[in-house]
């Protein structure tokens, strides 16, 4: 029989299997779909059938819904969003109630643009259990929906990235986000303003060397990497002579959208360097406290979200509960760099998936002295720098807003502490040098802050090169 004779077969099954999908897909998002068109009653007799649908299911379609979701996630791990979505609608076909499952696939519907059933399953999620933690990430992403549209492009979207001129860096506004270059980091725009920093006496988890709690302020804006430094960006340095040549190794969990680990605070500083040349600018680390500030975002909570963790709001060791929340999943490896929601300045994994290099050297075991102006401490043991955020395998407290974690320069492999990734920074700079300073995430296997500045009197007085928005 000729080889191609079962290709009729085939093809039949593949149209099924596209005619099953969208047939689970329709019947997925009734709930949903009804109360975000209004209709409360619809909404609760679908929901009510869901729940009623999970509830009976016996312990082997559980467990095959189980493992459709499993693969599913593995398969958005890898970037491939449609097998992702399909494997998603096929365990909701068999356990619709299952919250996760529901906010892992509105999360791939809106990563492939599918605003509206994304925005349905997000309110499905919240309406199967108001109280639990997915329904509170439900909830900021809904936000963040409300807050964006479709329409509305980046600036420079149609054109290739530049260095920004002088006037257009003085129109950017809080929030706004731009690139520099077409390799370089996404930058978003931070607000002036104040905070108090450190953690009070009755915050779980809380070290000494977070006290005593003081008021930093920031007179000008500056921008900041709105995601770690990925594999690709850092590759692309590489590939263009920069980063002394080194490609970190991947630990296998891929590059790309992946956040670069296995590099040191001096691989990020070269790194920095690099997109200096690059854009005829200058970026840098962030200091200790433009860390906490923009992890912040003008919050005062343990989370930016919150008093409470879970590993639906961030990726870290979640074998450990924080206080008395609940434990698991432990992922046990980074997560690319758009996972979970932003917060409310636009950043995302503030808390968690990589460790942050920063500035900082460890002047002292507390804040006593600290400097108050958002500058970096720059005396004391200056071969040991400061990680912030956390990364995927730190136990809970070590997540935290103001937890910090002390490091030696040298070190990038730590892989039992997680992995050091960069975000950057710059300031604004303007015809008569009012632009602030931006700053760019940190990389590495824990991470480094990078920024940008150009405030002169700030750069003089602590002895580094920045750029102020």
């Amino acid at each position: 029989m000729p080889r191609h004779s079962n290709a009729p077969i085939r093809a039949l099954r593949s149209l099924v299997f596209i005619f099953a999908a969208v047939l689970l897909a329709t019947i997925n998002v009734g709930a949903g779909a009804a109360r975000a068109q209004g209709n409360a009653p619809a909404a609760d007799a679908a929901l009510t059938a869901d729940r009623t649908k999970s509830d009976a299911l016996t312990p082997d379609q559980r467990a095959q819904a189980q493992r459709l979701f499993e693969l599913a996630f593995e398969l958005l791990q890898s970037g491939d969003l449609e097998s992702a979505r399909l494997g998603f609608d096929r365990g909701l076909a068999i356990d619709p109630a299952n919250a996760m499952a529901n906010f892992y696939l509105a999360g791939t519907l809106l990563r492939q643009g599918n605003r509206d059933r994304a925005r349905i399953l997000y309110n499905k999620v919240i309406a199967l259990d108001p109280k639990a933690a997915i329904a509170l990430q439900a909830e900021v992403a809904l936000k963040t929906l409300a807050g964006s549209s479709p329409q509305t492009a980046p600036a420079q979207a149609d054109a290739t990235p530049a260095p920004l001129s002088p006037a257009r860096e003085q129109a950017l506004r809080a929030k706004e986000s731009f690139k520099e270059c077409a390799d370089c980091p996404e930058m978003v725009v931070m607000p002036a303003g104040s905070f108090t920093m450190g953690a009070p006496d009755d915050e779980w988890g809380r070290k000494n060397d977070e006290q005593p709690m003081h008021q930093v302020t920031f007179s000008r804006p500056f921008a900041v990497g709105k995601f770690a430094v990925t594999f690709g960006e850092w590759d692309a340095c590489a590939a263009d002579g920069g980063c002394n040549g080194y490609r970190p190794p991947d630990n296998g969990w891929g590059r790309g959208r992946q956040p670069v680990i296995f590099v040191s605070w001096n691989d990020a500083k070269n790194y920095l360097a690099w997109l200096s040349r690059k854009t005829g600018k200058t970026y840098r680390l962030l200091s200790e406290s433009e860390r906490e500030y923009v992890t912040r975002a003008g919050t005062s909570t343990a989370f930016w979200w919150g008093a409470q963790l879970s590993a639906e709001l961030a990726n870290y060791n979640g074998n450990y509960a924080f206080k008395e929340g609940p434990k698991g999943p432990f992922r046990g490896r980074t997560m690319p760099v758009e996972s979970f929601a932003p917060n409310p300045w636009g950043l995302y994994q503030v808390h968690g998936n990589v460790a942050e290099w920063i500035e900082d050297c460890i002047p002292t075991e507390s804040y006593a002295g600290a400097p108050s102006d958002g500058s970096p401490w720059v005396s004391g043991r200056c071969d040991i720098r400061i990680l912030r955020g956390g990364s995927w395998d730190e136990i809970p407290a070590f997540v935290r807003a103001a937890a910090e974690l002390p490091f030696a320069t040298t070190h990038s492999a730590f892989v039992s502490r997680g992995t050091f990734p960069v975000r950057g920074a710059r300031s604004r700079e303007a015809a008569n040098a009012a632009m602030s300073e931006a700053q760019v995430r940190s990389v590495g296997s824990y991470g480094t802050q990078i920024g940008l500045a150009e405030d002169l009197a700030l750069v003089q007085r602590a002895n580094r090169s920045v750029k102020a928005l």
